[in-house]
């Protein structure tokens, strides 16, 4: 069955993406060499247009899942706020430990095993960490590490 408000989700959605991939490629965007300050805005702008088209076309069909009107808000604002302390003590705890607990947080709200909790919080904040500081040449906080000469 149709539902109405699904497709104005799924437009309002689209507008979005619209908007941001337009305001993309005016900060122009380069190439994957080079890439300009539009570059990563443009190419998440395409995605989301992606996705959006792919949800309109299953609100349309009448495909779209049951979903109640408010579902468990204690996760989305366990993140919003981890989120402001990762911003808050990313200079002073640096990235690698402020990424691995933000990824943790993140991690138990989606309610995940222990173990994979841990696992995916440390690969992906040393991964990240090795993507932009080592290769790309991304300066990031430091923080307590560099007592450790990291």
């Amino acid at each position: 069955m149709r539902k109405n408000g699904e497709i104005v989700v799924g437009c309002c959605f689209l507008a979005v993406a619209v908007a941001f991939t337009t305001g993309a490629v005016r900060l122009q965007i380069g190439g994957p060499t080079e890439p300009l300050p539009g570059f990563f805005p443009f190419w998440g702008g395409l995605i989301l247009i992606v996705l959006s088209l792919l949800y309109l076309f299953y609100a349309w069909a009448g495909r779209v899942a049951e979903s109640p009107a408010f579902g468990r808000l204690g996760g989305p604002i366990v993140v919003v706020g981890t989120l402001v302390l990762y911003v808050a003590t990313l200079e002073t705890l640096g990235y690698l430990i402020t990424t691995a607990c933000l990824c943790a947080v993140v991690m138990r709200v989606l309610e995940t095993k222990p173990w994979v909790n841990a696992a995916v919080s440390l690969v992906l904040s040393a991964v990240s960490y090795v993507l932009f500081d080592r290769l790309l040449g991304v300066t990031l906080p430091q923080g307590l590490l560099t007592v450790f000469g990291a």
